[in-house]
């Protein structure tokens, strides 16, 4: 039996595989084992890992990262109205109080 591991941090995200004694870690496409956590959307498509990361200068607006440190938060928190000037994408409020990202398209992730 194989057991597979998440970690997903704020600047990165891990993958291992458990099985016949052994971790593996998983490669991502470009061959390497850890992927940034970064999200890029497109008109027609989205890029995850290292290819929306190479467009968080080009496309910042579309881009998101460092998401995960608004996970739990109310919308209303100091923190959150106080980091939310710094961002490069609009943060909302969600129906349950919580913090949402609206992109230019009009999508709310």
């Amino acid at each position: 039996m194989a057991v597979v591991g998440f970690d997903l941090g704020f600047q990165s995200c891990y993958i291992a595989v458990a099985r016949a004694g052994g971790i593996e870690t998983v490669a991502n496409e470009f061959s390497d084992r850890c992927t940034p956590s970064v999200v890029s959307f497109g008109s027609k498509n989205r890029a995850i890992g290292v290819s929306a990361k190479n467009q968080q200068i080009t496309h910042a607006n579309n881009t998101v990262s460092n998401f995960k440190r608004f996970h739990g938060r109310a919308f209303n928190d100091p923190f959150v109205q106080k980091e939310k000037e710094k961002l490069s994408y609009d943060l909302v409020p969600m129906k349950n109080g919580g913090v949402g990202v609206k992109m230019p398209k009009g999508d709310l992730f």
